[in-house]
């Protein structure tokens, strides 16, 4: 499933450059047309990256979104001239992700995405969990992997299954085969780090982040989290790997 950028650029050819680098199979790229309406995507749309001209980046709305959606990373991709110094030393300083030199990097732009985003950065956190979770099958590995990228957008498990070539029912039992969670469980849990992750971002609520995973309303999500991985929802930010995996295999099969 591609992942959706959300892009305030001044410059027109640097926009067009964006949008040619990644395709639609790669990334959605949403356009601000002001901070104002940068500020409006991030809070409906799961964003996995924010792209910046070298405009934003020198004003308030870098520090805005340092500050209010530190979370989600940002790339900023501007014409960068010996002059620019003081800029990357600003991004640097204001923890940005990554920089492009446009009309240079622009090949590069769908690696630098991939690398540098949300998805990314869960990925390295949850995939290594497959062993301690017992997902041995390469069936269980696969659609770990997919879980890990596509659960917090949502995940058609019929899909999933067609795409791993078996039936959903199959996919269903070969995954919570042995010590490992039921899919609907490690789904879930996938969700609600997801929301923990966003929680992070003190411009949003319980109920904006309700909205953005898919939730139906605050309570269910905070139910969702009692019920995959047992601690309330404030505390999922603080476990550590290893205690998300214990929390993830069901209670007596480790025995």
């Amino acid at each position: 499933m591609p992942v959706s950028v959300a892009a305030l650029l001044e410059r027109r050819p640097a926009l067009l450059a964006l949008r040619r680098a990644l395709p639609r199979h790669v990334a959605r790229v949403l356009t601000a047309r002001s901070p104002r309406h940068l500020d409006q995507l991030l809070r409906t749309h799961l964003v996995d990256l924010v792209v910046l001209g070298a405009e934003a980046g020198r004003g308030a709305v870098l520090e805005s979104l340092r500050h209010e959606f530190a979370p989600i990373p940002v790339l900023l991709f501007a014409p960068f001239r010996s002059d620019d110094a003081d800029l990357v030393v600003r991004a640097a300083r204001l923890r940005v992700a990554a920089l492009a030199i446009e009309g240079i990097d622009d090949p590069v732009l769908p690696r630098l995405v991939q690398a540098a985003g949300v998805r990314a950065r869960r990925a390295a956190e949850l995939l290594p969990l497959a062993e301690a979770l017992d997902l041995i099958d390469p069936i269980q590995r696969a659609a770990w992997a997919a879980l890990v990228a596509d659960a917090p957008d949502g995940v058609d498990t019929a899909a999933l299954a067609e795409r791993l070539g078996i039936r959903r029912e199959t996919l269903s039992r070969r995954f919570g085969a042995g010590r490992a969670p039921s899919l609907k469980r490690a789904t879930d849990a996938i969700r609600v780090v997801a929301a923990a992750e966003l929680l992070g971002c003190t411009a949003l609520d319980v109920a904006e982040v309700a909205v953005l995973l898919g939730f139906s309303s605050p309570s269910l999500l905070y139910r969702t989290s009692r019920r995959a991985l047992g601690v309330p929802l404030g505390e999922v930010a603080a476990l550590s790997a290893e205690a998300l995996a214990t929390r993830l295999v069901p209670r007596g099969r480790w025995g």
